[in-house]
């Protein structure tokens, strides 16, 4: 977050405008005056700000936990904005208290007036939101599971947190018993709650639907890279098709080639179809988003060979949004209904 050039129309000024209890953002070390001196400016008066000495994403969630004072906590990055009707949909599977964390719906907030290759990259992220609403939609209906609850905007049970615990476990993860992981801090705390027997739940409603933005140029490319490397570290079980048809005759065999073809090319159109509805235009792209995919595959391949890097790489913009007001990636609002 540019604190330079920060106006009201921002993150953190619109998502306080949904009433929570109370913003905590935690910042790296000096950017700690220059955060307050921005939440002064914007007279929000229900932040509380405080600083680790470095940018780890893990570790300012946790220097966070301590200061909660509520019984429900919300992490939500800091190019995140939400509807104002969000945090009552948020709340609200967790009246059962079976549930442990909620994820939210999201997409891409597309910009104004793009250039076409902007138009391009942006048409790429927002179709992988669409299909990542789509999979937990439907993971959710089918067995009450999800890929992972995001870490753009999630909602946890503030004990689980502050759990002695999942405060050590979190903050010394590592892969393969020797890197130490910074990223995938989302996937570990689904697979806490998971491990620990708390249900968990997705609320795919436009009322609680979140905008984000992504990278609009090839900085994308690694943000997919990032990605494929976290879903290898919580997926690392690989299924070939041959191995499961290799006894198959060579007519039966090839009918069903046929077939998954065709079953993947209907099945990622349907998971794309409600953008297409809400912007037609985009159609146009759909060769663009088809080569993407065969493009992919490379970058998943990198991506299984490099597992070892287990910290995200930081672009400018994200040099801004880490080490300006980092905390604000990691903003923790609670809301009082549930205190």
């Amino acid at each position: 977050m540019d604190f330079y050039s920060l106006s009201p129309d921002t993150a953190l000024d619109a998502n306080s405008s949904t009433e929570p209890y109370e913003i905590i953002l935690v910042t790296v070390g000096a950017q700690q005056q220059r955060a307050k001196k921005v939440a002064k400016e914007l007279n929000l008066s229900k932040v509380r700000i405080y600083s680790v000495s470095q940018p780890n994403k893990r570790r300012q969630m946790v220097r966070a936990i301590p200061e909660i004072q509520t019984e429900i906590t919300i992490f939500a990055d800091d190019d995140v904005t939400w509807p104002s009707t969000l945090l009552p949909w948020m709340l609200a599977p967790l009246e059962d208290e079976r549930y442990g964390g909620v994820g939210t719906n999201q997409r891409l907030r597309r910009a104004e007036c793009p250039n076409l290759q902007q138009r391009i990259w942006g048409y790429l992220g927002a179709l992988y939101l669409e299909r990542r609403n789509f999979d937990c939609a439907s993971c959710m209906f089918i067995d009450g599971g999800l890929p992972c609850l995001s870490g753009r905007t999630v909602a946890y049970r503030s004990r689980i947190l502050r759990d002695p615990a999942f405060t050590y476990e979190f903050t010394h993860e590592e892969w393969l018993g020797q890197y130490q992981l910074n990223a995938d801090d989302d996937n570990f705390i689904t697979r806490w709650l998971i491990s620990h027997g708390q249900k968990i739940s997705y609320q795919h409603h436009k009322q609680a639907e979140v905008l984000t933005t992504l990278e609009d140029n090839s900085k994308f490319l690694k943000q997919c890279l990032r990605w494929s490397r976290s879903n290898w570290r919580s997926n690392i079980t690989i299924y070939l098709y041959f191995e499961t048809a290799k006894s198959w005759q060579s007519c039966s065999r090839d009918i069903g080639l046929a077939v998954l073809a065709g079953w993947m090319f209907s099945s990622k159109f349907l998971k794309l179809l409600g953008h297409y509805v809400r912007y037609p235009g985009d159609f146009l792209l759909l060769p663009v988003s088809i080569l993407f995919g065969y493009f992919h595959g490379l970058i998943k391949g990198y991506a299984m060979l490099s597992l070892n890097v287990v910290r995200p790489n930081i672009s400018c913009r994200q040099h801004i949004r880490c080490l300006a007001a980092p905390a604000a990636r990691v903003a923790r609002a609670t809301y009082s209904r549930l205190q």
